[in-house]
Protein backbone atom coordinates (compact mmCIF):
# COMPACT_ATOMS: atom_id res chain seq x y z
CA UNK A 1 0.00 0.00 0.00
CA UNK A 2 2.85 2.12 1.00
CA UNK A 3 4.34 1.60 -2.17
CA UNK A 4 1.67 1.78 -4.47
CA UNK A 5 1.02 5.75 -2.50
CA UNK A 6 4.68 6.78 -3.64
CA UNK A 7 3.88 5.89 -7.20
CA UNK A 8 0.76 8.31 -7.17
CA UNK A 9 2.20 10.73 -5.52
CA UNK A 10 5.65 10.60 -7.84
CA UNK A 11 2.76 10.62 -11.19
CA UNK A 12 1.34 13.73 -8.81
CA UNK A 13 4.26 15.66 -9.13
CA UNK A 14 5.17 14.83 -12.71
CA UNK A 15 1.33 15.63 -13.92
CA UNK A 16 1.58 19.18 -11.74
CA UNK A 17 4.96 20.04 -13.51
CA UNK A 18 4.29 19.14 -16.94
CA UNK A 19 0.73 21.34 -15.96
CA UNK A 20 2.86 24.29 -14.81
CA UNK A 21 5.11 23.89 -17.84
CA UNK A 22 1.75 23.86 -20.46
CA UNK A 23 0.71 27.17 -18.29
CA UNK A 24 4.16 28.66 -18.86
CA UNK A 25 4.27 28.22 -22.88
CA UNK A 26 0.81 30.02 -23.23
CA UNK A 27 1.94 33.02 -21.13
CA UNK A 28 2.03 35.82 -23.57
CA UNK A 29 5.41 36.93 -21.45
CA UNK A 30 8.10 34.86 -19.87
CA UNK A 31 9.60 36.26 -17.16
CA UNK A 32 12.79 34.83 -16.63
CA UNK A 33 15.38 35.27 -13.60
CA UNK A 34 19.06 35.21 -14.78
CA UNK A 35 21.54 34.93 -12.09
CA UNK A 36 24.04 37.94 -12.11
CA UNK A 37 27.45 37.96 -13.17
CA UNK A 38 28.57 37.66 -9.57
CA UNK A 39 25.68 34.60 -8.53
CA UNK A 40 27.28 32.80 -11.51
CA UNK A 41 31.00 33.19 -10.44
CA UNK A 42 30.47 32.36 -7.16
CA UNK A 43 28.41 29.32 -8.15
CA UNK A 44 30.57 27.52 -10.59
CA UNK A 45 33.42 25.17 -9.11
CA UNK A 46 37.16 26.75 -8.82
CA UNK A 47 38.01 23.53 -10.86
CA UNK A 48 35.46 23.83 -13.58
CA UNK A 49 36.68 24.22 -17.04
CA UNK A 50 34.99 24.27 -20.89
CA UNK A 51 36.27 22.20 -23.61
CA UNK A 52 38.19 24.29 -25.96
CA UNK A 53 35.91 23.00 -29.38
CA UNK A 54 32.73 24.02 -27.78
CA UNK A 55 34.04 27.75 -27.09
CA UNK A 56 35.28 27.67 -30.11
CA UNK A 57 32.05 25.68 -31.67
CA UNK A 58 30.02 28.64 -30.00
CA UNK A 59 31.83 31.45 -31.15
CA UNK A 60 32.10 30.16 -34.94
CA UNK A 61 29.29 28.44 -35.51
CA UNK A 62 26.14 28.48 -33.60
CA UNK A 63 26.42 32.40 -32.44
CA UNK A 64 26.94 33.56 -36.43
CA UNK A 65 24.39 31.28 -37.25
CA UNK A 66 21.58 32.90 -35.07
CA UNK A 67 22.89 37.11 -35.04
CA UNK A 68 24.77 36.57 -38.70
CA UNK A 69 27.06 39.84 -39.10
CA UNK A 70 26.58 41.25 -36.11
CA UNK A 71 27.96 37.98 -34.16
CA UNK A 72 31.28 39.64 -33.75
CA UNK A 73 30.53 42.68 -32.38
CA UNK A 74 28.07 41.29 -29.97
CA UNK A 75 30.90 38.36 -28.76
CA UNK A 76 33.40 41.48 -28.20
CA UNK A 77 30.62 43.86 -26.59
CA UNK A 78 29.72 40.53 -24.35
CA UNK A 79 33.00 39.66 -23.42
CA UNK A 80 34.07 43.62 -22.86
CA UNK A 81 30.87 43.97 -20.20
CA UNK A 82 31.86 40.28 -18.93
CA UNK A 83 35.63 41.18 -17.94
CA UNK A 84 33.91 43.88 -15.73
CA UNK A 85 33.27 40.92 -12.83
CA UNK A 86 36.44 39.13 -13.14
CA UNK A 87 37.98 41.31 -10.41
CA UNK A 88 41.52 41.81 -12.41
CA UNK A 89 42.88 45.38 -11.04
CA UNK A 90 46.43 44.65 -12.99
CA UNK A 91 48.08 44.40 -15.99
CA UNK A 92 50.03 41.00 -14.39
CA UNK A 93 46.87 39.79 -12.59
CA UNK A 94 45.42 39.76 -16.84
CA UNK A 95 48.66 38.30 -18.21
CA UNK A 96 48.33 35.18 -15.57
CA UNK A 97 44.20 35.05 -15.59
CA UNK A 98 44.86 33.99 -19.52
CA UNK A 99 47.49 32.02 -18.76
CA UNK A 100 45.21 30.27 -16.61
CA UNK A 101 42.27 30.12 -18.81
CA UNK A 102 44.68 29.24 -21.66
CA UNK A 103 43.59 31.76 -23.37
CA UNK A 104 47.02 32.34 -24.93
CA UNK A 105 50.16 34.06 -23.73
CA UNK A 106 49.51 37.78 -23.49
CA UNK A 107 51.83 40.79 -23.47
CA UNK A 108 51.10 44.26 -23.01
CA UNK A 109 52.80 47.48 -23.63
CA UNK A 110 50.94 50.63 -22.37
CA UNK A 111 51.96 54.59 -22.11
CA UNK A 112 50.55 57.85 -23.05
CA UNK A 113 50.33 56.98 -26.43
CA UNK A 114 49.30 54.25 -27.36
CA UNK A 115 48.17 50.40 -26.31
CA UNK A 116 50.03 47.19 -27.99
CA UNK A 117 48.65 44.04 -27.13
CA UNK A 118 50.44 40.91 -28.21
CA UNK A 119 48.72 37.78 -28.24
CA UNK A 120 50.42 34.54 -28.86
CA UNK A 121 48.74 30.80 -29.42
CA UNK A 122 45.12 32.46 -29.22
CA UNK A 123 42.88 30.09 -28.34
CA UNK A 124 39.95 31.18 -31.36
CA UNK A 125 42.39 31.86 -33.79
CA UNK A 126 45.33 28.78 -33.56
CA UNK A 127 45.17 26.06 -36.03
CA UNK A 128 41.86 27.48 -37.76
CA UNK A 129 42.72 27.94 -41.72
CA UNK A 130 43.12 31.42 -43.09
CA UNK A 131 39.63 33.13 -43.08
CA UNK A 132 40.71 36.91 -44.31
CA UNK A 133 39.33 38.56 -41.67
CA UNK A 134 40.27 38.90 -37.34
CA UNK A 135 38.68 36.37 -35.54
CA UNK A 136 39.90 37.48 -32.04
CA UNK A 137 36.39 39.07 -30.58
CA UNK A 138 36.21 37.08 -27.21
CA UNK A 139 39.83 37.86 -26.38
CA UNK A 140 40.04 41.41 -27.23
CA UNK A 141 36.70 42.59 -25.36
CA UNK A 142 37.59 40.86 -22.21
CA UNK A 143 41.32 42.73 -23.06
CA UNK A 144 40.01 46.06 -23.95
CA UNK A 145 37.27 45.39 -20.65
CA UNK A 146 39.79 44.77 -18.16
CA UNK A 147 42.41 48.23 -19.73
CA UNK A 148 39.09 50.27 -19.31
CA UNK A 149 39.30 49.21 -15.48
CA UNK A 150 42.74 49.90 -15.27
CA UNK A 151 42.98 53.22 -17.07
CA UNK A 152 39.84 54.26 -15.71
CA UNK A 153 39.43 56.07 -19.79
CA UNK A 154 37.55 54.21 -22.95
CA UNK A 155 40.21 51.93 -24.81
CA UNK A 156 38.75 50.09 -28.22
CA UNK A 157 41.48 48.71 -30.09
CA UNK A 158 41.50 47.05 -33.15
CA UNK A 159 43.03 44.09 -34.84
CA UNK A 160 46.17 44.81 -37.04
CA UNK A 161 47.13 40.78 -36.55
CA UNK A 162 45.56 37.47 -36.33
CA UNK A 163 46.02 34.08 -36.88
CA UNK A 164 42.79 34.27 -39.13
CA UNK A 165 44.90 36.49 -41.40
CA UNK A 166 47.29 33.74 -41.56
CA UNK A 167 49.57 35.88 -39.12
CA UNK A 168 52.05 34.00 -36.36
CA UNK A 169 50.45 36.40 -33.52
CA UNK A 170 47.33 38.04 -33.00
CA UNK A 171 48.06 41.71 -32.36
CA UNK A 172 45.80 44.81 -30.92
CA UNK A 173 46.14 48.38 -30.95
CA UNK A 174 44.71 51.57 -29.74
CA UNK A 175 46.08 54.78 -29.99
CA UNK A 176 45.33 57.68 -26.96
CA UNK A 177 43.10 60.61 -28.28
CA UNK A 178 43.80 64.27 -28.47
CA UNK A 179 41.11 65.42 -25.75
CA UNK A 180 42.30 62.36 -23.31
CA UNK A 181 39.20 60.63 -23.82
CA UNK A 182 40.86 56.92 -24.17
CA UNK A 183 42.77 54.61 -26.39
CA UNK A 184 40.86 54.41 -29.51
CA UNK A 185 41.76 53.18 -32.83
CA UNK A 186 39.55 54.78 -35.26
CA UNK A 187 37.98 53.39 -38.44
CA UNK A 188 38.21 56.95 -40.46
CA UNK A 189 42.19 56.95 -40.69
CA UNK A 190 42.76 59.09 -38.05
CA UNK A 191 46.26 57.43 -37.31
CA UNK A 192 48.08 57.13 -40.74
CA UNK A 193 51.47 57.27 -39.53
CA UNK A 194 50.26 53.81 -37.10
CA UNK A 195 49.22 53.21 -40.76
CA UNK A 196 52.02 53.66 -42.67
CA UNK A 197 54.40 51.80 -40.46
CA UNK A 198 52.34 48.43 -40.37
CA UNK A 199 52.37 49.31 -44.33
CA UNK A 200 55.93 49.43 -44.03
CA UNK A 201 56.51 46.72 -41.94
CA UNK A 202 54.81 44.73 -44.49
CA UNK A 203 56.64 45.83 -47.57
CA UNK A 204 59.63 45.22 -45.50
CA UNK A 205 59.37 41.71 -44.85
CA UNK A 206 57.90 41.26 -48.55
CA UNK A 207 61.48 42.19 -49.54
CA UNK A 208 63.05 39.84 -47.11
CA UNK A 209 60.89 37.54 -48.34
CA UNK A 210 61.83 38.15 -52.17
CA UNK A 211 65.67 38.32 -51.67
CA UNK A 212 65.63 34.79 -49.51
CA UNK A 213 63.45 33.61 -52.52
CA UNK A 214 66.20 35.12 -54.88
CA UNK A 215 69.12 33.82 -52.99
CA UNK A 216 67.14 30.61 -52.80
CA UNK A 217 67.17 30.45 -56.98
CA UNK A 218 70.61 31.45 -57.56
CA UNK A 219 71.83 28.60 -55.09
CA UNK A 220 70.20 25.70 -56.63
CA UNK A 221 70.80 27.24 -59.96
CA UNK A 222 74.44 27.27 -58.75
CA UNK A 223 74.39 23.85 -57.25
CA UNK A 224 72.69 22.26 -60.16
CA UNK A 225 73.81 23.94 -63.09
CA UNK A 226 76.89 25.30 -65.07
CA UNK A 227 77.18 29.38 -64.62
CA UNK A 228 78.66 29.52 -67.64
CA UNK A 229 76.93 27.92 -69.92
CA UNK A 230 73.17 27.24 -68.44
CA UNK A 231 72.82 23.60 -68.92
CA UNK A 232 73.65 21.27 -66.12
CA UNK A 233 76.14 20.90 -64.16
CA UNK A 234 77.28 16.88 -64.29
CA UNK A 235 76.53 16.24 -60.50
CA UNK A 236 72.83 16.88 -61.08
CA UNK A 237 73.14 15.26 -64.47
CA UNK A 238 74.29 11.82 -62.61
CA UNK A 239 71.32 11.58 -60.79
CA UNK A 240 68.74 12.30 -63.13
CA UNK A 241 70.07 9.55 -65.14
CA UNK A 242 69.83 7.06 -62.51
CA UNK A 243 66.44 7.70 -62.96
CA UNK A 244 66.70 6.90 -66.67
CA UNK A 245 68.78 3.98 -66.29
CA UNK A 246 65.86 2.35 -63.36
CA UNK A 247 63.22 3.44 -65.97
CA UNK A 248 65.07 1.80 -68.73
CA UNK A 249 65.57 -1.61 -66.77
CA UNK A 250 62.27 -1.83 -65.87
CA UNK A 251 60.75 -1.45 -69.61
CA UNK A 252 63.67 -2.93 -71.25
CA UNK A 253 64.85 0.52 -73.26
CA UNK A 254 68.18 1.20 -74.39
CA UNK A 255 69.82 4.61 -73.20
CA UNK A 256 72.70 6.34 -75.04
CA UNK A 257 75.40 8.12 -73.08
CA UNK A 258 77.44 10.28 -75.62
CA UNK A 259 80.67 12.72 -74.68
CA UNK A 260 81.37 15.38 -77.14
CA UNK A 261 84.94 17.15 -77.43
CA UNK A 262 85.55 20.48 -79.43
CA UNK A 263 87.79 19.51 -81.97
CA UNK A 264 91.06 22.40 -81.59
CA UNK A 265 89.30 24.34 -78.81
CA UNK A 266 92.43 25.14 -77.47
CA UNK A 267 93.23 26.82 -80.19
CA UNK A 268 90.52 29.57 -80.17
CA UNK A 269 91.29 30.42 -76.56
CA UNK A 270 95.31 30.90 -77.85
CA UNK A 271 94.28 32.83 -80.56
CA UNK A 272 90.82 34.77 -80.41
CA UNK A 273 91.15 34.81 -76.29
CA UNK A 274 89.44 33.65 -73.40
CA UNK A 275 86.37 35.65 -74.07
CA UNK A 276 85.78 34.54 -77.41
CA UNK A 277 86.40 31.12 -76.40
CA UNK A 278 83.48 31.15 -73.59
CA UNK A 279 80.94 32.52 -76.74
CA UNK A 280 81.74 29.49 -78.35
CA UNK A 281 80.91 27.32 -75.50
CA UNK A 282 77.81 29.13 -74.78
CA UNK A 283 77.15 28.90 -78.57
CA UNK A 284 77.34 24.98 -78.69
CA UNK A 285 75.42 24.82 -75.27
CA UNK A 286 72.23 26.82 -76.53
CA UNK A 287 72.49 25.19 -80.41
CA UNK A 288 72.76 21.54 -78.59
CA UNK A 289 69.63 22.18 -76.15
CA UNK A 290 67.45 23.94 -79.69
CA UNK A 291 68.22 20.54 -81.33
CA UNK A 292 67.67 17.56 -79.08
CA UNK A 293 64.65 16.65 -77.68
CA UNK A 294 62.98 17.66 -74.46
CA UNK A 295 63.51 14.63 -72.62
CA UNK A 296 67.53 14.89 -73.39
CA UNK A 297 69.90 15.75 -71.13
CA UNK A 298 72.72 17.61 -71.99
CA UNK A 299 75.45 19.05 -69.29
CA UNK A 300 78.84 20.47 -69.69
CA UNK A 301 81.31 18.01 -68.52
CA UNK A 302 84.74 19.37 -68.91
CA UNK A 303 85.96 22.33 -70.29
CA UNK A 304 85.05 21.84 -73.67
CA UNK A 305 83.47 19.01 -72.85
CA UNK A 306 79.84 17.68 -73.48
CA UNK A 307 77.81 14.81 -71.75
CA UNK A 308 74.13 14.07 -73.42
CA UNK A 309 71.93 10.93 -72.32
CA UNK A 310 69.40 10.21 -74.34
CA UNK A 311 66.42 7.71 -74.11
CA UNK A 312 65.34 5.13 -75.65
CA UNK A 313 68.08 5.33 -78.46
CA UNK A 314 70.23 2.62 -79.70
CA UNK A 315 73.27 2.96 -81.14
CA UNK A 316 71.54 3.22 -84.99
CA UNK A 317 69.18 6.55 -83.28
CA UNK A 318 72.33 8.00 -82.07
CA UNK A 319 74.29 7.93 -85.01
CA UNK A 320 71.88 9.55 -86.90
CA UNK A 321 70.83 12.15 -84.00
CA UNK A 322 74.72 12.67 -84.17
CA UNK A 323 75.26 12.90 -87.92
CA UNK A 324 72.59 15.83 -87.91
CA UNK A 325 73.34 17.66 -84.92
CA UNK A 326 77.30 18.04 -85.26
CA UNK A 327 76.96 18.49 -88.80
CA UNK A 328 74.68 21.34 -88.25
CA UNK A 329 76.89 22.48 -85.92
CA UNK A 330 79.56 22.33 -87.77
CA UNK A 331 78.43 24.71 -90.74
CA UNK A 332 77.15 27.28 -87.82
CA UNK A 333 80.04 30.05 -87.30
CA UNK A 334 80.07 32.44 -83.98
CA UNK A 335 80.90 35.93 -84.58
CA UNK A 336 83.33 37.58 -81.90
CA UNK A 337 85.20 40.32 -83.01
CA UNK A 338 84.49 40.22 -86.00
CA UNK A 339 85.72 37.04 -86.87
CA UNK A 340 83.97 33.89 -87.85
CA UNK A 341 84.65 30.44 -85.57
CA UNK A 342 83.27 27.19 -86.39
CA UNK A 343 84.23 23.76 -84.94
CA UNK A 344 84.09 20.52 -85.60
CA UNK A 345 83.41 17.58 -83.26
CA UNK A 346 84.72 14.37 -82.12
CA UNK A 347 81.92 12.16 -80.47
CA UNK A 348 81.95 8.99 -78.35
CA UNK A 349 78.82 6.57 -77.76
CA UNK A 350 78.20 4.15 -74.81
CA UNK A 351 74.87 2.12 -74.40
CA UNK A 352 72.44 1.14 -71.76
CA UNK A 353 72.74 -2.15 -71.13
CA UNK A 354 75.26 -3.73 -73.38
CA UNK A 355 78.19 -1.50 -72.99
CA UNK A 356 77.27 -0.61 -69.09
CA UNK A 357 74.66 -0.94 -66.42
CA UNK A 358 75.74 1.83 -64.11
CA UNK A 359 76.16 5.61 -64.95
CA UNK A 360 79.39 6.15 -64.15
CA UNK A 361 80.51 3.01 -66.48
CA UNK A 362 78.62 4.24 -69.00
CA UNK A 363 79.91 7.27 -68.64
CA UNK A 364 83.82 6.45 -68.39
CA UNK A 365 83.28 4.21 -71.57
CA UNK A 366 81.64 6.89 -73.29
CA UNK A 367 84.33 9.21 -72.37
CA UNK A 368 86.97 6.58 -73.67
CA UNK A 369 85.60 5.95 -77.00
CA UNK A 370 85.44 9.58 -77.76
CA UNK A 371 89.19 9.49 -77.42
CA UNK A 372 89.46 6.66 -79.70
CA UNK A 373 87.97 7.95 -82.12
CA UNK A 374 89.46 11.40 -82.26
CA UNK A 375 93.06 9.45 -82.82
CA UNK A 376 91.58 9.01 -86.68
CA UNK A 377 90.91 12.60 -87.27
CA UNK A 378 88.67 15.58 -86.06
CA UNK A 379 84.49 15.13 -86.62
CA UNK A 380 84.32 11.54 -86.04
CA UNK A 381 82.07 9.44 -83.87
CA UNK A 382 83.02 6.42 -81.82
CA UNK A 383 80.43 3.59 -80.33
CA UNK A 384 81.87 1.45 -77.36
CA UNK A 385 80.76 -1.84 -79.30
CA UNK A 386 81.61 -0.87 -82.79
CA UNK A 387 84.04 0.87 -85.06
CA UNK A 388 84.90 4.70 -85.02
CA UNK A 389 82.82 6.29 -88.32
CA UNK A 390 83.54 9.46 -89.48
Amino acid sequence: MALRSQEEVSLATVFARTLRSVIALTTSEERRVWPDAGAMLASTPADATAPASFVRLLQFAILPEILGESAGPAIYLASKRASRDLGITSIQGLKDWFAQMKLGDLEVELDEERVLVKLQRCLSCEHLPATGTPVCDVERGIIDGVLEDITGTEVLTKETMCWGLGDTVCQFEGYAGQQAIGYLYHENGFHPDEQRRLLTQLADQADVALDNLRLLHERREHETHDPLTGLLNFRQLRERAVFELAGAERHGRQVAFVMIDLDDFTVVNESAGREAGDEVLRHWAAALTAQLRSCDLVCRYGADEFLLVLPETADQQADAVLARVLGAMQELAVETDGRAIALTASAGVASFPDDGRSAEELVAKAATTMYTARTGGPGRVGFYSGSPRS
